[in-house]
């Protein structure tokens, strides 16, 4: 496993998921991906991610909800989170 911090990448666009993720993989960084709330409650507690970077409006779960979720969790609190929206 790398030593690098991983950031996760959050958003129903995929194309906009994929384009924020090859510019920080260029730049050196571990990149996942998540295009939901739901899938990315799963990968954050799979993977502990250092930096969310998180869309606002997504289906099943938006990210004002999981942000608020990780923000008042113990466990998930310390995670950098990035809102990123249109």
């Amino acid at each position: 496993m790398s030593d690098k911090k991983l950031i996760l990448v959050v958003d129903d666009d995929t194309d906009l998921v994929e384009m924020v993720a090859m510019k920080l993989e260029s730049k050196g960084f571990r990149v996942a991906k998540a295009y939901d709330g739901v899938e990315a409650m799963t990968k954050i507690r799979e993977e502990r991610p250092a930096l969310l970077i998180l869309d606002v409006m997504m289906p099943r779960k938006d990210g004002y909800t999981l942000c608020n979720e990780l923000k008042t969790s113990e466990e998930f609190k310390g995670i950098v989170v990035v809102l990123l929206t249109a």
